[in-house]
This record gives structure tokens, sequence and C-alpha cells, in this order.
């Protein structure tokens, strides 16, 4: 299983530790992260009990989400090296915020056009009243309704 450090909060590893031969304030403790790409250490404290603590920061700047590697602590005591314990490691983040953005509708400007059928007007003939006298003849025009075409202004209108 490996281990788990996190991107957004202080990691804190922490063991015990026994040493014989020689004194736990004489000894010094280190962790090293390693990646394909770098190398990581961290110093650490033993105190007198033998309680070890390595304080590694948020990974977020060093370390992105998804990195996975080996770590392994050291331990120098007297001039002599240990490499009592080593693990795989993987990168988290404890925290996780996911937002999703429902799809932004344009409002467009809408139209509507309705087509009302043409109704073709037939130009109409304006009657001529003829009124009889006994000396003469009259003619009298009829009053002129403007919406209707005379015929000069039919053959203008076809003629062009």
């Amino acid at each position: 299983m490996a281990y788990s450090l996190y991107t957004d909060k202080p990691n804190k590893f922490n063991c015990n530790i026994e040493i014989e031969g020689t004194s736990l304030s004489k000894s010094k403790v280190r962790l090293v992260i390693e990646t394909d790409e770098m190398s990581y250490m961290f110093n650490g404290n033993i105190e007198n009990t033998g309680i070890c603590e390595v304080n590694i920061p948020k990974t977020k700047h060093f370390l992105p989400e998804g990195t996975i590697g080996n770590m392994r602590l050291e331990v120098i005591a007297d001039d002599v090296y240990f490499e009592p314990w080593s693990s795989d490691f993987s990168v988290k983040t404890n925290k996780k915020v996911n937002v999703v953005v429902a799809e932004q509708v344009e409002e467009k400007p809408k139209m509507r056009v309705q087509v009302i059928e043409q109704v073709e007007e037939k130009p109409k003939v304006v009657p001529v009243v003829e009124t009889k006298r006994p000396e003469q003849v009259v003619k009298q025009p009829v009053k002129r309704n403007p919406n209707v075409l005379t015929k000069e202004e039919i053959l203008k209108k076809l003629l062009g």
C-alpha cells in the first residue's frame, strides 16, 4: 500500500525508532522523497522517547497531484547510515471542488414574419354617364375614386 502525501495540507511523517549501541540524541533522521525527475530531502527530529517526526509542507508547489515515487527514512547514528523503512508514495488532494458550468444560453432576437396573401385588384373602369337634353348631349364624369386607376395611369404602370 502506497503512502499518501497531500497537495493541500501539511504532511507529517511519524514513526518510532529504537537504536542500540548509541544514544538517540547523537542520531539524525531525514526523509527522502524520490520521483523519476527529482529527489527531496526533509530533516526530522528524534525525541528521547524514540518518537521521530518529519514535517513535509504542502506538496502542490513541488509535487502535483498524481505524482508517484518512492520515499525512504534515513537514520545516521554515530556516522553509520541506516535505511530502516521505505515505501512507494502517491500524491493526492485532500479537498476537491468540482464545478460544472451549465451551458450559457444566449437570448437571440426573435422575429416572426407572417405573409399575407396578396389580393390582386383589377383596375376598375370609371363609367361616363351620358345625359340627353333636348338641344345637346352633355357628358358628365362621375366623381373620381382616388383608389381606382384611370386608363392613362394603368397604361403608364404597365409600360413603365
